[in-house]
């Protein structure tokens, strides 16, 4: 009996090690085949050959059921907090389906968990900048006191400036009341002075900081849109200045995204319902012209769509994460910025009740 408890202890043991291990493996697998995946995107010319790679796409959500039993038992060691950034990241937006036919959001009560033990155990350590770059990432309003957490708890610096810019994004999609965007300008101060020389992937701190001030002036709520023009598959150019008068759902969008079927059937009924009224429903898209032609005339998008290559227009609106949409009112103003989807199509409404939403 004692060299059974002995036999199981030390296989439990094993495992214990072999976590960290494990859990770089499936990181480093998926990082290397989304690395591939792009590398063979991006060379393919042809698009057909382009859309069969898109439906390759490597899954997010199989790398996350993976991840979760490696580090759910440990979530209150250090060695899983970049992990558990990681598992935030490959488990944003993604959905799965119910048994009434409905879609939710996928990894709810893992999500939770692992925000509930970051805030008990974690939020004042070194090391956690990419666990604050994740949580902003998200979108998802409920990370907010959690980084209010960390600026508030942790002592370093640069720390607490990525997760104070982290702050300010989470609160870009809670609107433009006044005192949301004192809130914002402040924590974007607070990351300028304390982490204006820190790396986010490939963009320092400074100009994402830049690129938000630069969405407060020209991009939020109440300003007049900023102009944009483009060509659509037909060689048409499409300007939206030109386009005052009608309420214009503006839609930034590529395929890449494991949410596009999604996006792309919410649009077409967007297009349906409003058929008949005042409303222009714009895409803005990097795909292949030939692909997007095709899609349009065998009306599988029911929408048209600007051909945008070199993604000019998606970095003039400064646009960081797709699909984004903006709805603008027949004056030019914006009265909506965020996800496709249900808010979007009521601020259609409201306009076109003359009843533009109030912040």
């Amino acid at each position: 009996m004692p060299r059974i408890a002995t036999l199981f202890f030390l296989i439990l043991a094993l495992h214990a090690e072999a976590s960290p291990a494990e859990s770089e493996r499936i990181k480093r697998s998926f990082e290397l085949s989304v690395e591939i995946w792009k590398d063979k995107l991006t060379i393919a010319t042809d698009p057909v050959e382009r859309q069969k790679l898109i439906a390759t796409r490597p899954d997010p959500s199989l790398s996350a059921k993976e991840l979760w039993p490696q580090i759910a038992p440990s979530l209150k060691e250090d060695w899983t907090i970049p992990y558990s950034a990681f598992f935030l990241d490959l488990s944003r937006n993604l959905t799965v389906g119910g048994a009434d036919g409905n879609t939710g959001t996928a990894f709810i009560k893992e999500r939770k968990r692992v925000l509930e033990v970051f805030a008990e155990n974690h939020t004042a350590k070194p090391g956690i900048a990419p666990f604050s770059i994740a949580l902003a990432e998200s979108g998802d309003p409920k990370s907010l006191p959690l980084l209010e957490k960390i600026i508030a708890e942790n002592t370093d610096e640069p720390t607490k400036g990525i997760a104070a810019l982290g702050a300010a994004m989470l609160l870009k999609g809670l609107g433009d009341a006044p005192e949301v965007m004192k809130k914002r300008l402040t924590y974007l101060r607070q990351a300028i002075i304390m982490a204006s020389d820190q790396n986010i992937g490939e963009t320092s701190v400074a100009d994402i900081v830049n690129d938000e001030l630069y969405v407060i002036r020209f991009l939020a709520k109440g300003r007049i849109a900023p102009d944009l023009s483009g060509s659509d598959v037909a060689g048409r150019v499409i300007r939206l200045s030109e386009l005052r008068g009608k309420t214009v759902v503006l839609l930034f969008w590529d395929a890449k995204s494991p949410e596009t079927d999604k996006f792309i059937g919410i649009t077409n009924q967007m297009a349906v319902k409003y058929a008949d009224k005042p409303v222009v429903i714009v895409g803005v898209t990097p795909e292949a012209l030939d692909r997007i032609r095709e899609l349009q005339g065998e009306g599988s998008l029911k929408w048209n769509n600007i051909i945008d290559p070199a993604d000019k227009l998606a970095k003039e609106y400064r646009i960081s994460a797709r699909p984004a949409a903006l709805i603008i009112g027949p004056a030019g103003k914006i009265e909506y910025t965020g996800l496709p989807g249900s808010f979007a199509e009521l601020t259609v409404d409201a306009l076109l009740d003359g009843d533009a939403p109030k912040p």
